[in-house]
């Protein structure tokens, strides 16, 4: 007989090209790990049966594997996208071998769970963050100082010139309703194009959907998530997009959001709290779950 007080969850990543569905008890809580990769992440998790597991689209082989320090975890994001979905531990104890990132998750709002810390940062030995080796930023920002970020493998460095990142702080941290952003787990940091420098941009994935006017920049082999960055279209493709997306791409021109996540020397505790911004939602055309 079915367990009756079981609740059938349908995930994906954000391009669809993974879709699950597990059977497990209704859930108002996830775990947020502080440790290096789930921090640059923001990925919140559940634990269900590995057997609850079931895949309806794709498979977990097309995902990205990353694995670091005693390889025990495997953690799995879209290629395509770079949503993270899952991580592996077989290794770990029973109830602790499967865990899923609920920002994957249909008509799941993480900002309406209950959110558990964990410590993961006191596990095994501490991680050394890559080290940015390129040229600073062109910025001149009175009392500006220098952000060091990266990806969690390195390939991918960065460095941010902006006022102190405080409670003071007097420009936008936002965190965006969207599908994209609920589902990696952005925090925004409006920052310009000249306050923005990247080593290691050929080892950088881009994801752009919708109007396809901005896109999403990720590490290739580690998933940790970079910049919103406009995309490059001919005289031709940009007179073709609709009156509402030429707005959008001229307004964000002049700008290269940075993901808060990725700074290496800060805290994201540290700064005033992010903004969260609901709008996105209505963006035309408006993303449909698999």
């Amino acid at each position: 007989m079915a367990d009756t007080n079981l609740k059938t969850y349908r995930g994906n990543c954000h391009c669809t090209a993974f879709v699950y569905e597990v059977d497990i008890p209704e859930f108002k809580s996830a775990a947020e790990c502080n440790c290096s990769i789930c921090t640059k992440k923001g990925v919140l998790w559940i634990y269900p049966p590995t057997e609850a597991l079931r895949i309806v689209k794709g498979s977990e082989d097309a995902l990205t594997s990353y694995n670091f320090g005693t390889g025990i975890a495997t953690h799995k994001f879209c290629p395509t996208c770079a949503t993270p979905i899952m991580c592996r531990a077989p290794g770990a104890p029973p109830g602790k071998q499967l865990s899923l990132n609920v920002r994957a998750i249909q008509k799941i709002n993480p900002w309406e769970l209950e959110i558990i810390p964990l410590d993961g940062a006191g596990w095994g030995a501490p991680h050394q963050a890559p080290k940015y080796t390129g040229p600073e930023p062109t910025a001149e920002i009175e009392d500006g100082r220098i952000y060091y970020g990266s990806c969690h493998c390195g390939a991918v460095t960065l460095a941010v010139k902006t006022a102190p990142l405080d409670k003071d702080y007097p420009g936008d941290v936002l965190e965006c309703a969207c599908s994209i952003c609920l589902k990696n787990g952005y925090i925004w940091l409006y920052t310009k194009v000249e306050q923005v420098a990247l080593q290691g941009e050929e080892n950088l994935g881009r994801y752009s959907f919708g109007s396809g006017v901005l896109a999403k920049t990720f590490c290739k082999t580690c998933g940790v998530h970079f910049t919103n960055d406009g995309v490059k279209l001919t005289e031709e493709e940009e007179a073709a997009l609709p009156e509402a997306a030429q707005r959008r791409r001229k307004r964000m021109a002049p700008w290269r959001p940075v993901n808060l996540r990725v700074l290496n020397d800060h805290n994201i505790k540290d700064i005033k709290e992010p903004a969260k911004l609901t709008h996105g939602v209505g963006f035309e055309p408006k993303y449909v779950d698999p």
